[in-house]
């Protein structure tokens, strides 16, 4: 059974994460380029967002038991 206190505060955390970065939504493309700490932040945040969501994802998966993904030239 999917675990909903460990989903729920997994989408906790990407509502905070979201709240976050939106501070930085109205920077311009050449300030993102010219100003290394904005570019590190808001990556940094974009990556611990889809963390967050691998996270649930493998909760899910590994709940109803589906296999595990193989790729395609590992088939043959």
């Amino acid at each position: 059974m999917v675990d909903e206190t460990i989903i729920l505060r997994k989408l906790s955390e990407l509502e905070e994460y979201t709240a976050q970065i939106q501070d930085f939504r109205s920077i311009s493309v050449d300030d993102y380029k010219s100003d290394w700490k904005s570019q590190r932040i808001i990556e940094r945040t974009l990556q611990m967002m889809i963390e967050t969501c691998v996270d649930v994802a493998g909760h899910i998966i590994s709940d109803r038991k589906y296999r595990n993904p193989v790729r395609q030239d590992e088939q043959d």
